[in-house]
């Protein structure tokens, strides 16, 4: 018989088995200590404690750069916060600013297209001129003279009170000026300082009107005098006449009316004696300039006589009844 070889496979699986379960059951009695890796020797050994003063300067290092890095860190926020904070303030007053400028351009335009509307409105436009100041000139006169009308632009006209007074007066010699000044919304008041006639002067049986300044009107009036007002008679010079006629201008309205005519009559007492005749049948001799200040005491004392005669206001006050 033959004996059978035993297979090398098997037996190694065979031996394999039992050292396995060798092992198995070694570790359950706990005979076999743990497989776990032993701690080496060196390991064991206590590592070496760090010097307390290295460790100091190490942590104070330490500490140092992570202050300096928290200080950089921190002054890298106030810096961006302070960029930040200089940006927006920037644009903050940027975005005011253009809004202030739009509203001030917005309150011009307003403002001017206001005044446009106000200008061409009949608010605007005069509607009537009140004419104050005049003694001989009507009113009408007055206005035609300085080229006034209703429907002026109120405002440019009253602006412009010096060219219509310039206007007037080369118009007409009796206005010596006149101011225009706002009465109420549309009526502006005409103020004249009005140059009186004074009397006539008789030349080839013409009488022409002469004003208080001495200038002679060209408006001829034939063989009457108009007015009230008195002929002016004997005089020989232009300085005489002149003389007269600014001190008769200063008496009041109804005492200019009372003279019939003025004579120039000087004497050896008096060089500027004047003899002049009144309309109620009295005379009166004066000086030429002193006509103003005594002859305003004529009508009181005319007042308390009944007869007509010659008043001699030269030197004193008397009253000389005729014959």
């Amino acid at each position: 018989m033959t004996d059978k070889k035993e297979n090398p496979h098997n037996k190694n699986d065979h031996a394999n088995s039992s050292d396995i379960q060798a092992h198995l059951n070694a570790l359950l009695s706990g005979k076999v200590e743990s497989s776990k890796p032993k701690r080496s020797k060196q390991s064991d050994k206590k590592e070496p404690q760090p010097n307390p003063k290295q460790a100091d300067d190490k942590q104070g290092t330490k500490d140092n750069h992570d202050t300096d890095t928290s200080d950089e860190a921190i002054k890298s926020d106030d810096d961006e916060a302070k960029t930040t904070k200089n940006k927006r303030p920037k644009r903050k007053r940027f975005l005011f600013s253009h809004e202030k400028a739009a509203i001030k351009t917005l309150i011009v335009l307003l403002i001017m297209a206001a005044g446009l509307i106000y200008l061409i409105s009949p608010a605007n436009q005069v509607q009537k001129y009140e004419v104050v100041g005049t003694h001989e000139l009507s009113d009408k006169t007055v206005l035609h003279a300085a080229s006034l009308k209703t429907g002026q632009p109120l405002l440019t006209t009253l602006n412009q009170s010096d060219y219509f007074s310039h206007m007037a007066k080369s118009k007409n010699p009796q206005i010596r000026h006149l101011k225009l000044t706002r009465k109420s919304d549309n009526t502006l008041q005409v103020k004249v300082d009005e140059i009186v006639k004074v009397g006539y002067v008789k030349v080839d049986n013409k009488y022409y009107p002469i004003l208080e300044n001495g200038s002679m009107l060209n408006r001829g009036l034939s063989n009457q005098q108009v007015g009230g007002l008195p002929i002016y008679d004997g005089f020989t010079s232009d300085k005489q006449l002149r003389k007269t006629l600014s001190e008769f201008g200063k008496l009041s309205d109804p005492l200019r009316h009372a003279v019939s005519e003025i004579v120039w009559s000087p004497n050896s007492q008096n060089n500027q004696r004047l003899l002049i005749y009144m309309n109620d049948g009295n005379q009166v001799l004066i000086s030429a300039d002193e006509m103003s200040k005594k002859m305003k005491y004529y009508p009181g004392m005319v007042a308390q006589l009944n007869k007509t005669g010659i008043a001699d206001l030269q030197v004193g006050a008397y009253f000389k009844p005729y014959d």
